[in-house]
């Protein structure tokens, strides 16, 4: 009797007595090689998986990425509207100093109307830019004037001068900012 080469299974010639074990082993090796070949097929089919969810974990890496890019760029809009910021203080009078008022950043315009603890004195609004200082009393006219010592717009908040209306001892003031 001959034997394959790569599985030694059993090649009967005419005059070979065929017996029923010889097909038993040949079946078992058979058998057993086509195990082998389900288990390396098993593992590229898991190894397609992994990649499977290998490109999906990619993905949505990529989209949190696109999403980081997103909140950038509306990070940088945001940066550029302006906000409304609104608030008071209480005016401390002329021997404490300038009156430093903070922000969540460097306004572009401050309105301040004053309000009086009495009514003998006049309401003024006073609007405070990097360019001009314009004030409008209750009773006067408007006027329109260089900005004025102490009075100034920061990175931080805005400063009014210790000996103005706007820091009048016990008087309330109402500020806005656009920021």
């Amino acid at each position: 009797m001959n034997r394959t080469n790569n599985y030694n299974l059993c090649q009967f010639e005419e005059t070979d007595r065929v017996r029923r074990t010889d097909f038993n082993e040949d079946n078992a090796k058979i058998d057993g090689a086509v195990k082998a070949v389900d288990r390396r097929v098993d593992g590229l089919e898991a190894s397609k998986a992994d990649r499977t969810a290998l490109a999906a974990v990619d993905s949505r890496v990529n989209g949190l990425e696109a999403s980081k890019a997103d909140k950038s760029a509306l990070a940088a809009v945001d940066a550029k509207i302006s906000r409304i910021v609104t608030g008071t203080y209480a005016g401390t009078g002329g021997s404490s100093g300038v009156r430093r008022i903070s922000l969540p950043g460097r306004p572009k315009l401050v309105l301040i109307r004053t309000d009086y603890p009495s009514t003998s004195h006049h309401d003024e609004a006073i609007a405070i830019t990097d360019i001009c200082l314009c004030r409008c009393h209750t009773y006067h006219s408007l006027s329109v004037d260089p900005p004025t010592s102490g009075y100034a717009l920061e990175n931080n908040g805005f400063t009014v001068p210790a000996d103005c209306d706007q820091n009048y001892e016990n008087s309330t003031q109402h500020y806005l900012a656009i920021i």
